[in-house]
């Protein structure tokens, strides 16, 4: 697994919170992703994606 992977990268069985909180995320998550396209054409590590799905809403992070 790259650095900074957690498990439930590979296998979402292992998400640490709910069924219903993981499917809550990953949309919000897109969102984030797709709302500018200098996101959506950068490479983000595992440890990004990973803070990104663990924040109540991943529109208000700041930029790294």
């Amino acid at each position: 697994m790259p650095k900074g992977a957690t498990d439930w990268m590979l296998d979402t069985r292992q998400w640490p919170g709910t069924v219903a909180e993981y499917a809550d995320q990953l949309p919000a998550m897109t969102e984030t992703l797709l709302s500018d396209p200098r996101h959506l054409f950068r490479s983000y590590t595992a440890a990004e994606i990973n803070r990104m799905m663990a924040a109540q809403d991943p529109r208000s992070l700041p930029a790294p």
